[in-house]
């Protein structure tokens, strides 16, 4: 018994060891690598808003060509994020890429060219502390589970202290894949731009657009009056009840205090 507890407190030892050690190692490493191989360079992310207002009869042309484009552009990487065409009463379309820059600046010259510029804009946002936080915790994660690895073989012999580290390694395992993915995600925003288009028609809609929402609306514009009208009547004719009933007593009462004999 006091044997085992023995093995149990060595193993301990030597995780807390291993922890302070990945502490300063990989605050290093990660350090060195953004300071070498990215050193000045920027790591930012870019997302463009760009808005146009083209001729109702070109929205949707214009709406499928950007997405043809975007799909055709397999040189720049270009993802169809988002995208949604209403050719209802207000015909309008949005959509959301993301792409290298070049394949940006393209879709961007693109629609530019087919409708007329009302709004755009760039949003810049700087991920260099992100990618550092969580360098660094790759870094720490990667020396943690070697340690453990290098653990678990020294405690082949001991069954207890096998199944924590191996639980631990697992563990281990679940952060440094969601570590990984996580500095996947925030290289992709750095190496791609995202790009939102909105497509409207608003200022170049036809001479007959505005007439035919006037008698789409009409029997609903209608409705809404008559039930103003029933609403505003449920108002006035409690006072008009109230009118009616009392304006001949006070007139009845004005009379007679006007024809009372004056008292000298």
């Amino acid at each position: 018994m006091n044997k085992r507890m023995t093995l149990l407190a060595l193993a301990g030892l030597i995780i807390l060891a291993g922890c302070g050690s990945k502490g300063e190692s990989g605050g290093q490493s990660s350090a060195a690598r953004l300071d070498g191989k990215e050193k000045g360079s920027q790591l930012l992310a870019y997302e463009h808003s760009v808005s146009v207002d083209a001729h109702e009869a070109q929205v949707r042309p214009l709406y499928e060509k950007v997405l043809a484009a975007c799909k055709a552009d397999t040189e720049n990487g270009c993802l169809l994020l988002d995208s949604s065409l209403d050719s209802g009463r207000y015909v309008h379309a949005r959509i959301s890429m993301r792409a290298k820059p070049a394949g940006i600046k393209k879709l961007v010259a693109l629609v530019s060219a087919e409708g007329e510029v009302t709004s755009e804009g760039t949003k810049v946002e700087d991920l260099g502390r992100p990618v550092l936080d969580n360098r660094k915790r790759l870094e720490m994660l990667k020396q943690y589970q070697a340690q453990l690895q290098d653990l678990e073989q020294r405690s082949a012999v001991n069954v207890d202290a096998l199944i924590k580290v191996s639980k631990e390694l697992a563990t281990v395992q679940v952060e440094l894949e969601q570590a990984t993915a996580a500095d996947a995600l925030l290289m992709q925003r750095i190496d791609t731009d995202l790009l939102n288009v909105a497509i409207s028609a608003e200022g170049k809609h036809s001479f007959w657009t505005p007439i035919k929402r006037a008698l789409g609306n009409f029997t609903e514009n209608l409705s809404a009056g008559v039930a103003n009208a029933i609403t505003a009547m449920a108002y006035i004719l409690p006072w008009l009840l109230a009118f009616v009933l009392l304006f001949p007593l006070g007139r009845k009462g004005w009379r007679r205090l006007r024809g009372a004999p004056r008292k000298d």
